[in-house]
C-alpha cells in the first residue's frame, strides 16, 4: 500500500478529518487529499510529523511489515506489566486529551499516568460491552456485566453471609493483620498463624479472636488444621482467596470516596464513554 492510502488508513482509524491532520501539520485539507489520492506526495521532511500525528511508525507509514517484538517477564511482574500496558492502551485509544498540556502522545501519556499516580481513576464504561477502571495500584475490567442473565449475581449467587462477614470489625481486623503479614511470611512458603499470634497481633479478646477466625473460616479467607506434633490450631492464610476479599473492599473505597466521575463523551462512538475524576 502507498504511502498515500496509508495517511488515509490511519487518518480514519484515528478519528481525523483531511483538515482535522492538515491542522496539525501547518497544511492545508486539499493538501491532505492530495497525498491521499496519490496526485501528489508529502515532503520527504514532513514524514516524520506525519507519523507523530497518526500516532504510528514510519515503518508504519511506508507499510513496511514488521514483526513485534517478543517481551518476557517474570511472572512476579507480569501485574505490574500489564497494568502499564493496559493504561497505555486505554490512553492510544480515547479521545481525551488535556488542553494545557504538551501535544505530544508522549507528554499526554506521561501527564495522566502521574495522574494515577496522585490516585485519579480513569477509565471507559459502555452500555452494552463492559467497563474498565484503573487507579495507580488497582485495575478492574468486566465485560460480562451486561450479559445474558448477569444480573442474577446480584440477587443469587454470592452467599449473604460471605458479604456480611466482610462488615464485621474483628473479621477487618484480623484479616488485616494477617493481609499485612503473610507476604512477608510466604517467602518462606509459610502463611500459617497460630491462635495466640491472632490475638495477640490485632489486641482482641479470646472469644473476639476466635470469632473473627470462625468467620474468616466460613468466608474461606482461611483454612484450620491440628499440628499433631505441636498440638495446637493452625489458621493457614489462603492469599489466592484473600486477593477477591481485598478487591471487594477496594471497589467500596473507590464508590465511597467523595470525588465524583466526572464523564467525557467520547465522540467516535454512540454509547461508550471515557471518564476521568
Amino acid at each position: 500500500m502507498s504511502i498515500g492510502k496509508n495517511i488515509a488508513k490511519y487518518r480514519k482509524a484515528k478519528g481525523l478529518t483531511q483538515e482535522g491532520l492538515g491542522a496539525k501539520l501547518g497544511v492545508t485539507n486539499q493538501a491532505v487529499s492530495k497525498w491521499e489520492s496519490e496526485i501528489s506526495m508529502p515532503d520527504v521532511m514532513l514524514l516524520p510529523q506525519i507519523a507523530d500525528a497518526l500516532n504510528i511508525t514510519l515503518d508504519d507509514l511506508y507499510g513496511i511489515a514488521k514483526e513485534s517484538p517478543r517481551i518476557s517477564c517474570s511472572a512476579d511482574d507480569f501485574p505490574a506489566f500489564c497494568h502499564k500496558k493496559l493504561i497505555e492502551l486505554f490512553y492510544r485509544n480515547t479521545k481525551m486529551r488535556f488542553t494545557h498540556i504538551g501535544s505530544s502522545d508522549q507528554e499526554q501519556l506521561e501527564f495522566q499516568t502521574q495522574k494515577l499516580i496522585d490516585g485519579c481513576r480513569i477509565g471507559c464504561l459502555s452500555n452494552t460491552q463492559g467497563a474498565v477502571v484503573a487507579t495507580g495500584d488497582f485495575l478492574f475490567i468486566d465485560n460480562t456485566y451486561k450479559a445474558t442473565n448477569s444480573e442474577n449475581v446480584i440477587k443469587g449467587q454470592v452467599d449473604d453471609y460471605t458479604l456480611m462477614y466482610l462488615t464485621d470489625k474483628n473479621f477487618r481486623k484480623v484479616f488485616y493483620y494477617q493481609y499485612k503479614t503473610a507476604f512477608e511470611k510466604s517467602k518462606e512458603n509459610n502463611t500459617e498463624f497460630t491462635f495466640d499470634e491472632i490475638m495477640t497481633g490485632c489486641n482482641l479478646t479470646e472469644d473476639e479472636a476466635a470469632a473473627a477466625l470462625r468467620l474468616l473460616k466460613d468466608a474461606r479467607i482461611n483454612e484450620v488444621y491440628t499440628d499433631t506434633e505441636a498440638k495446637t490450631k493452625k489458621y493457614v492464610f489462603l492469599i489466592s482467596n484473600a486477593l477477591y476479599a481485598h478487591a471487594i473492599y477496594k471497589l467500596a473505597e473507590l464508590l465511597s470516596e467523595d470525588a465524583c466521575w466526572t464523564v467525557v463523551r467520547d465522540t467516535s462512538v454512540i454509547s461508550d464513554y471515557a471518564f476521568e475524576n
